[in-house]
Formats: structure tokens, C-alpha cells, sequence
């Protein structure tokens, strides 16, 4: 389509801005939004020196942050394509002033399946073959000025086959406007190879400067003239539900905080053209200092719900204040005050009148929500959400402690379904955590999910956690598959669903499927440490290492605390041993610095080598502990070439059905032993031969 065919070509990469991917040689990058929108803008302007605060308007102009986010972002853009600070092929940095891209760049096109490509296109036009208002009726015009095609269609027109011809004034935005608008738009991630479109060639475009401004002077006619094509009314307004604030600290209760909270997300994902960051991605901001806006910029939301609490002779008053994050302002005030005798009854009505006022606020409708409780005992929901808190931080304590709460709220009321499917869940993440699963406790947790479904044959969690246990532990990957679809069939809003089914698709090998379900449990949980270091380890296992790392660092400069492991691991199977080393050692400084001379010297004595060894040293003392992770050991025996080791404790690992396991069939670090027969016996143990 004439409005979206120009995109940029640099060295092996292309930048597509129509679907908005960068491409190495043809395959696909992984790129953040904001990376790939400062990128686009130094193309747009390339040869050219682009100030920080231009930057800063153009890429972050809905966002309240600091000079030092260009630095990183511009050091991601580095990293991704391969550049050199001190000989730089891409990205020049003028100090103190900003960034210029000096590569040669040409602007390409790719071919419209029906009007073909913009050359084509001008013929047709010039000879009254093509019609304009069925450009308009393509499925690719269907989109406001601000879309990448009209954008840059139009920049294309001001700017013509002679860039230094000038443009006619006053008629469309300035070079400087049409970036703003194309740095401004919300980005998905990068696609895998399977979705890519680019099976066509890109051939360069010179249409024709006149040419040119007939078709711009129509296009911009045709925006101003038809208002149907530019409505925003389709694009879905973004809100979190803060957890609710005590006034009086001394008496806090999540089934006040968490509980209405809860009701209120639920009202509100019922309203039409809204969507509404679900309880996972939210409840860690319980903070009493909590900073509405803050949190709403690190949820990336248009809205956020902040509501304070107070309970005073049998009553409970609520304040919630809706905030622009944009703005910073609030636009919204809701007041009342409820009978606390009833909890239930009280979260419903302030759930239904809130999501009332936002109903006439922005014009829309709703459909209405079930509660989803799933009990009408108060102390087995409070012990349910006590149950839950622990398991959103998972570890292996958290998870046991969070089965106590489930039995308990289990035993006040036998028919609580969600507190049975929560309490299996808290099982298989005990098992997957301590790296053995008894036989014992998987017993346990099918048992609660088969009662889960019993009593709710609708219940998305119990699904969820039935296909995580058919995979993990019985290694029956057909019904798996069955129940996770069924699961995200009831609930496809489940960050912790996609990430379980992701998994699911990479011990299969379906990589690419897998990062498209990955990312979009980060569209819905952005912000997830646990579901980026999940994307991380997915491609791992696809030896995508570039993308691996990039995305293990990224984790890294926001929490320190993230196991290295799969990073300096990355490094080793890329070949730079000099980096593995590296981040190996800091590994270590957090978890083992009593370690840190021996590592030292056995790198200087034999090279990367010898750490390894040195390492593996180590981890064999814990062979004989209950808790020791074979599937781990046998890992770092096959990449230190001990195949043998290697093979004893995968059978080990085997044995005691590792939560590990399911990927052996993808593990880089396996592909020493593939050719043997013995190997091929392993796969075909764990199901998936």
C-alpha cells in the first residue's frame, strides 16, 4: 500500500516500520518499544545530529523520565546491532549534544499484494487507473494520521526523490512533527520468523517529487475531509487497581486491601474498551508511601485506580482517585461509605458503583461480571488471599507456606474451588523450586485439581494446573496441550497461563510459538521479573544467545539478585569465554564469594576451562543432598565434556522426575550427547520421542 512502503536499510539490517520489526539478514530482531522508536528516529534523520531534548520529546514525550534512559536505550540499540563505541559503523555519539546515525541508509519498499509497489503505483495513478478513495478502503488506510504508513507517506512527499528540494509550506507536518508521531505510537514485540511478512524483495523507491505531492495533497485531503478513518474510538484505554491504602496502619487486612481490589478489577475488565492489569501484576503495591503515577508508568497504563480505606464503628469508608498518568492529575473522585458487616456485599457495591462513574466518564458499556470468589466464607477468602500473596513470590518456602493457608481455608469451606486449584498449584511450584517432585505430593496436588473440576468444571486455574502437572510430571504433552488451551479458552487474560503454555511449547521446540505466548504474557505483566527471565531462558533454548542476552542484562540492571546463570551460560555457548568469565565472577560475588580466589586462580592457571571444572568441583559436594538438581549437573558435565557424569545424573535426574526435565530434548548444553543412543533412550523416557 502507497502508505505503508517505506522503510529503512542500513548494513544486513532492515527496519520495517509498517509491521514494525528490525531485521538481521532477514530474520527478526528482539527490540524493545522504545529502543526501536529511538532508532527509527535517528533513521528518520540520519547524517544528521539529534539532540538529547529532541529525543527525549520524540520517544519519551509521554513519560516522565531522565537523560540517562537515552544512554541505556542507545546502549541496547548498540548491543542489538553489533556496534562499537570507539569504531562505530551505526551510531555516533556527539558528547554532551546527542547521537548521530552515520551509516549509509536507503529507503525501501515492499510490494502491495494489490496495488503494487509506490512506482507502480504513481503509473497507475497518473494514468487514472488507481482510485484513491479505494487506496482508503484497503485495510491498510484504515488508520489515523499518526499510523507509520501515514506518516511516512507523508514525510516521504515533503521530502521527495531530492532531498534537498524544498517543500511546499503550511500543508502538511513538519519532519520533525511526523517523527514525533511515528516515536510516540506503542510498539509490539518483535515477530518470530514464522510470522514474519517479508517474503517479498524490497526494491528502492523514486517516485516522482510532483507525483509526490498530488498523492500527499490527497491523503491529507482525504483525513480532513472523512473524520470516520482518523476516530480513535477502537483504541483501548489502559487502568491498574491499586491495592487499597489503610488510614490507620494498625489494623491492615487483605481482605480489604487485596479482596476489593480484587472485586474492582473484576468490574472493571467488564467495560467495554478498557483494559485492566490483572491482580498478579498489581498487588505488589501494597507500600503505604506508594506513588500512584509511579506505579502507572511502571505498568505502562493510561489510568490508575488509588484508593485509601478506613474502618470505624462497623462502617468502612472508601476514597478512590482516578489518575492520568499522562497528566499526573486526578480525574476522578469517589466517595463512600459501607455497612463492614457483609464483606462481600460491600466490595460488590463499590465495585459496581465505581465502575458506574467510569462508565459515564468515558461514554461505554458493559457487560456484567461474575463474581469470581468462589466462596461465601470470609475467613477461607482471607486465607485464600494470604495463600496467594506467598505464592506470587515464588520460592520454595513461600509455596509451602502458602498450602498451609490453602488447607486451612479448604477445611472452613470444602466447596471453595478456586482454594483447591490454588493449593495445586502451590504444590507443583514446591516441586519445580526444590527440584524434585516425590510422588507423594504430586498425588496431592492432582487430587486437588480433579476437585477443583468437580466443583467447577469452568475454572480456568484448576485447567492451568492441570495441563502444568500432565507436562512436568506425567509427561503426557497431548493432554497438556489440551488443558492449557482450555485454560487460556476461560481466561486469556492470565499472564502466569501464557507463561505455563510457552513453556509448554518450547520443550517441543515450537519456539516461535513460544516467544508470541511469552510476549504476550509480558503485554499483560510487563513489568514480571519471573516471566522475562522465563523469555530469557525460551531463547536460550532456541540459541537465539544475542536476544538471550540482551534480555538476561536487561533483567540484570533492575535486579541484581537475578540468577546469572543462564547469562554467562549464553556467553560460553556463543564462544566469548571472555564474557562468560566475567559474568560468571559476578555471579558468584552475590552467591559464593568465598569462592571468588579459588575461581581466580583457576583462571589464571587454565582459562575458562578451569573454572568450569572448578565449578563442577563444587557442585558435585551437593550430590548426596535431598534438594541436589542433577538435571543442573549433568548440564554443566556436558558442557565441561564430561559425558559420562553427564548421562549418570540425568538418569538420576530421571528418576526423581526433575522439574527440568521436559526440556532435555532443547538443552544447547545436550547437543554433545545427541548422536548417542543413550541420549535418544532419555528423550524417549520424559515422552517426548
Amino acid at each position: 500500500m502507497l502508505l505503508e512502503t517505506h522503510n529503512f536499510e542500513f548494513g544486513e539490517f532492515l527496519l520495517d516500520a509498517k509491521e514494525k520489526v528490525l531485521l538481521r539478514d532477514g530474520k527478526p530482531l528482539s527490540i524493545t518499544p522504545k529502543a526501536f522508536q529511538l532508532l527509527f528516529v535517528l533513521l528518520e534523520n540520519h547524517g544528521h545530529l539529534v539532540e538529547k531534548d529532541e529525543l527525549m520529546k520524540s520517544v519519551w514525550a509521554d513519560s516522565f523520565v531522565e537523560e540517562g534512559n537515552i544512554t541505556f536505550t542507545i546502549g541496547l540499540l548498540r548491543k542489538l546491532l553489533g556496534d562499537d563505541t570507539k569504531n562505530s559503523r551505526f551510531i555516533e555519539t556527539v558528547p554532551k549534544r546527542g547521537y548521530r546515525f552515520i551509516a549509509d541508509v536507503r529507503r525501501v519498499e515492499a510490494k502491495d499484494e494489490k496495488f503494487g509497489t509506490a512506482d507502480e503505483q504513481a503509473v497507475l495513478l497518473s494514468n487514472n487507473k488507481l482510485n484513491l478513495p479505494e487506496i482508503f478502503s484497503h485495510p491498510a488506510s484504515q488508520k489515523s494520521p499518526q499510523s507509520p504508513g501515514a506518516v511516512v507517506a507523508l514525510a516521504d512527499w515533503r521530502r521527495g526523490a531530492n532531498e534537498n528540494e524544498p517543500a511546499a509550506e503550511g500543508l502538511l507536518a513538519s519532519p520533525k512533527e511526523s517523527t514525533q508521531q511515528i516515536a510516540e505510537l506503542e510498539l509490539a514485540p518483535a515477530k518470530s520468523n514464522s510470522e514474519n511478512k517479508h517474503a517479498t524483495k524490497y526494491g528502492i523507491s523514486f517516485a516522482a517529487f510532483p507525483l509526490a505531492f498530488l498523492i500527499g495533497a490527497s491523503i491529507l485531503g482525504y483525513y480532513l475531509y472523512d473524520s470516520k478513518n482518523v476516530s480513535g474510538a477502537d483504541s483501548k484505554k489502559s487502568i491498574a487497581v491499586l491495592p487499597l491504602k489503610p488510614i490507620n496502619t494498625t489494623n491492615r487486612d487483605e481482605i480489604y486491601e487485596i479482596g476489593i481490589a480484587d472485586s474492582l478489577i473484576l468490574r472493571l475488565s467488564s467495560i467495554k474498551g478498557f483494559f485492566v492489569r490483572p491482580l498478579s501484576a498489581t498487588r505488589k503495591y501494597t507500600d503505604i508511601e506508594q506513588d500512584p503515577i509511579a506505579a502507572g508508568r511502571e505498568q505502562q497504563v493510561d489510568y490508575v485506580l488509588a484508593s485509601n480505606y478506613q474502618l470505624a464503628g462497623g462502617k468502612i469508608k472508601i476514597t478512590a482517585q482516578l489518575f492520568n498518568v499522562v497528566s499526573g492529575q486526578i480525574e476522578e473522585t469517589y466517595k463512600s461509605e459501607k455497612d463492614a458487616g457483609d464483606v462481600f456485599a460491600m466490595q460488590d457495591a463499590i465495585a459496581g458503583e465505581v465502575g458506574n462513574i467510569l462508565l459515564t466518564r468515558f461514554a461505554t458499556t458493559s457487560t456484567s461480571p461474575t463474581a469470581k470468589r468462589g466462596t461465601t466464607n470470609e475467613e477461607a477468602y482471607r486465607l485464600y488471599l494470604q495463600g496467594k500473596n506467598l505464592t506470587y513470590s515464588p520460592s520454595a518456602e513461600n509455596a509451602r507456606k502458602g498450602i498451609e493457608y490453602f488447607e486451612q481455608a479448604i477445611r472452613l469451606d470444602p466447596n471453595f474451588a478456586r482454594g483447591y486449584a490454588a493449593m495445586a498449584h502451590a504444590y507443583a511450584a514446591s516441586g519445580m523450586l526444590r527440584h524434585n517432585f516425590p510422588r507423594e505430593e504430586f498425588e496431592k496436588a492432582r487430587q486437588a485439581v480433579a476437585k477443583a473440576l468437580e466443583l467447577d468444571s469452568n475454572l480456568a486455574d484448576a485447567y492451568a494446573v492441570s495441563g502444568q502437572l500432565n507436562f512436568l510430571y506425567e509427561w503426557n504433552y497431548p493432554a497438556a496441550e489440551k488443558d492449557l488451551l482450555r485454560a487460556l479458552e476461560l481466561e486469556p487474560n492470565s499472564d502466569l497461563t501464557r507463561k505455563e503454555y510457552a513453556t509448554f511449547l518450547t520443550a517441543l521446540g515450537r519456539f516461535d510459538e513460544a516467544v508470541a505466548e511469552v510476549n504476550l504474557a509480558l503485554e499483560i505483566d510487563p513489568n514480571s521479573i519471573y516471566i522475562q527471565g522465563y523469555r530469557g531462558r525460551i531463547l536460550f533454548l532456541a540459541r537465539r544467545y544475542d536476544e538471550a542476552i540482551l534480555q538476561f542484562k536487561q533483567i540484570f540492571e533492575v535486579n541484581e539478585k537475578f540468577d546469572l546463570g543462564w547469562l554467562w551460560t549464553s556467553y560460553q555457548l556463543k564462544g566469548n569465554d571472555g564474557a562468560a568469565y566475567e559474568w560468571f565472577i559476578k555471579s558468584q560475588k552475590e552467591r559464593n564469594p568465598e569462592r571468588l580466589e579459588v575461581y581466580q586462580n583457576a583462571y589464571k592457571t587454565a582459562g575458562w576451562r578451569g573454572v568450569r571444572l572448578k565449578h563442577l568441583e563444587f557442585e558435585k559436594l551437593n550430590d548426596q543432598k535431598p534438594s541436589a538438581n542433577f538435571y543442573a549437573m549433568a548440564r554443566q558435565c556436558a558442557l565441561v565434556g564430561d559425558n559420562e557424569q553427564a548421562f549418570a545424573y540425568l538418569n538420576k535426574a530421571v528418576e526423581k522426575r526433575q522439574g527440568q526435565m521436559f526440556q532435555l530434548n532443547v538443552e544447547p548444553p545436550f547437543d554433545i550427547l545427541r548422536d548417542d543412543s543413550r541420549f535418544d533412550e532419555l528423550v524417549r523416557r520424559v515422552g517426548l520421542k
